[in-house]
């Protein structure tokens, strides 16, 4: 064979290796992504991650134990359940002039909680462990708080009691008996904090959630967001199976409201959402929407947005967050659910 054939067939065998490279690459792009589901129980409620991946469970299984490791830790930092984490332990020093220095992650979760209850007035406090405490007792005895009580809880509470030094990363709790009560934002922050865990690991597409709170990584796909259906304040309210679907991606939603979380005492409902200027449970039925891109301030501001209500939730989002879309529902004086949402603003 001459220079020509053989330089012919050299060209051949390259192009046909080219071509099997571009088919092995091509089939490796096509794999198609698993869903791996995994849910554990935490901060006293059910979590769910879903990660989607063509790399296989082992790799799935290791991204979720990080997760649910890294969860774990907030909670052993954040509980008000349980008397040996450091929020507990702060609360027992309180009243004392001590001033304390806490984890990385208790002062970033109180310093975005004081901004949000000076930004609010007050409507979310921190501060409220005393009050909580207070009507976990009345739910569990089915009667209302003693009202010698009640003043004495509310006068234990107060965001402007709660003291930052940040130069020290320290605070200081002014009055005795003082308790902290992340429950308006803790579940955002784990969130949060579990998704950038998933993205250490190189996971690009899951969905982690726990206690009516969800935060997105990527979509579901490249190409296709999560699709996710919106809560009803009525339970066996009518679906519309594509009005209440909204697309997330990289993006966070809370859900805030008294569907599930209530008592009722001498006929009257009151939520487990305390008003902080009153120390009282919620009476007017609702239930918020946040979206927003991070979970810690979709669970803080749909908390927020529960106790100022939905005339004034409806004011404060536009003088402070107006990219915050919100769904909000609220049950009227004859039964019937009115609201309003921004989601197609």
């Amino acid at each position: 064979m001459g220079p020509v054939g053989r330089l012919f067939l050299s060209m051949v065998a390259f192009w046909s290796s080219c071509m099997a490279l571009a088919l092995s690459c091509l089939g490796q792009a096509a794999e198609p992504l698993q869903s791996h589901v995994f849910e554990k129980p935490q901060m006293g409620v059910p979590f769910r991650l879903v990660i989607r991946t063509e790399q296989g469970p082992d790799f799935a299984e290791a991204a979720a134990s990080q997760t649910w490791s890294r969860i774990e830790a907030l909670n052993q930092a954040f509980s008000n359940y349980q008397t040996d984490t450091e929020l507990s332990l702060l609360g027992q020093g309180s009243g004392r002039g001590l001033w304390v220095a806490v984890s990385p992650d208790l002062w970033d979760l109180m310093i975005r909680s004081q901004r949000l209850a000076y930004l609010s007035d007050g409507a979310f406090d921190l501060t409220m462990g005393p009050l909580t405490a207070l009507w976990r007792k009345s739910r569990r005895e089915q009667s209302m708080p003693d009202a010698e009580e009640l003043a004495r809880a509310r006068a234990k509470s107060g965001w402007q009691h709660l003291l930052m030094m940040p130069e020290a990363h320290s605070v200081c709790l002014t009055q005795s008996g003082m308790r902290l009560d992340p429950g308006g934002i803790a579940k955002g922050y784990a969130l949060d904090a579990g998704i950038e865990v998933l993205k250490g690991m190189g996971v690009q597409h899951a969905l982690l959630s726990g206690g009516g709170d969800m935060m997105s990584l990527g979509g579901r796909s490249l190409s296709e967001p999560w699709q996710i259906r919106l809560a009803s304040l009525v339970e066996d309210e009518d679906v519309n199976e594509t009005e209440d679907l909204i697309p997330l991606q990289d993006m966070a939603m809370a859900t805030s409201g008294d569907l599930f979380q209530f008592v009722e005492i001498d006929g009257k409902r009151y939520s487990h959402i305390l008003n902080p200027s009153t120390g009282m449970g919620l009476t007017t039925r609702s239930l918020v929407t946040v979206v927003a891109s991070d979970a810690t301030t979709a669970d803080a501001v749909a908390t927020t947005l529960s106790v100022l209500g939905p005339i004034e939730g409806r004011k404060w989002v536009k003088r402070h967050d107006p990219d915050l879309k919100v769904r909000f529902l609220w049950m009227n004086n004859e039964d019937q659910v009115q609201g309003y949402d921004t989601f197609l603003d």
